[in-house]
């Protein structure tokens, strides 16, 4: 039995497009959107119709069914859920470049015999760090049910190179904060103590730079994951997806070289840097294209 569906996508069609949606009638809404209401035979013929939606490129509001059981409607379900979804990762990728950035200032511990006034600010970026890192691994928890949809190897990528990520950055929070103890120290040592425990402190910077730079690989790896599954499965626009793909090599590369130790002057976080803050902005006012993950529920 055919049942009845409405389905509501950003932006005006003709008329001229009743004949490609199979004598669905056309509604043209004064907020700029286009309600498209017709009858739906079975779950294939759904399947068609929403890849005929997904291949106009038009951002996909809503689908409901008129007439569904107990008034239920999963689809329309799904899509709010994951608009709420895009709007926190966004919110995230925001957050995490602000944090990071204030990380990196408040916790630069600078010559040993500064530390201990320094103290508190050293700690404070210490924690940011720590909360970016949360938001890493936050990131990679949220967007695994999603990029599961179209490919779920890809989302345990994701996910496994967050968690990586996330771990390793913490591990470089950590090597700041030992730079508080050994500050302390440094006041009421003796001359003869003095070199030890500046080797010491270079010896935890440099680590501390190590591993925010194999953070970064693994940040580069994940970021290379999600933009395969940002293709893959279209949730947006093109340009980002290309823009992630150069941002996220970028990433992966330079930091390997900062490893190796080629002085990069961070140049290499750029492009990465800005499409983090690009995306998180379109996540949050865009959201995902819905019509790709209402396309795989149809499949199903």
């Amino acid at each position: 039995m055919a049942q009845e569906y409405q389905i509501r996508i950003e932006g005006h069609l003709g008329n001229q497009w009743a004949d490609w949606f199979d004598g669905f009638s056309i509604t043209l809404e004064a907020d700029g959107k286009t309600l498209l209401s017709g009858p739906v035979p079975d779950q294939p013929a759904l399947y068609g119709l929403l890849r005929k939606v997904r291949d106009l490129g038009m951002p996909l509001i809503s689908v409901n069914q008129v007439y569904s059981i107990k008034g239920e409607n999963i689809m329309d379900t799904k899509v709010n859920t994951y608009r709420t979804t895009a709007k926190v990762v966004g919110a995230l990728y925001i957050m995490g470049f602000i944090v990071g950035i204030a990380g990196s200032v408040l916790g630069a511990p600078g010559q040993l015999d500064t530390v201990s006034a320094r103290s508190m600010m050293i700690a404070i970026g210490a924690l940011l760090w720590v909360i970016a890192a949360a938001g890493d691994a936050a990131h990679g928890v949220m967007m695994f049910p999603i990029l599961k949809q179209n490919n779920e190897r890809v989302a345990l990528g994701y996910l496994s190179a967050r968690l990586v990520e996330a771990a390793v950055i913490a591990v470089s929070a950590l090597f700041i904060l030992l730079q508080i103890p050994l500050g302390a120290e440094f006041l009421k040592a003796s001359a003869s103590e003095i070199p030890y425990l500046q080797s010491l402190s270079t010896l935890f910077a440099q680590s501390q730079a190590y591993t925010y730079q194999i953070g970064m690989v693994a940040l580069g790896m994940a970021g290379l994951s999600l933009c395969y599954g940002f293709y893959r499965a279209k949730l947006v626009p093109q340009f980002f997806v290309i823009w992630g793909f150069i941002g996220y090599v970028s990433f992966l590369l330079g930091s390997m070289l900062e490893v190796l130790g080629f002085n990069l002057q961070l140049l290499h976080t750029l492009p990465g840097g800005l499409w983090e803050m690009s995306i998180g902005v379109w996540l949050i006012v865009k959201g995902f294209n819905s019509a790709a993950f209402v396309f795989e529920s149809a499949k199903e």
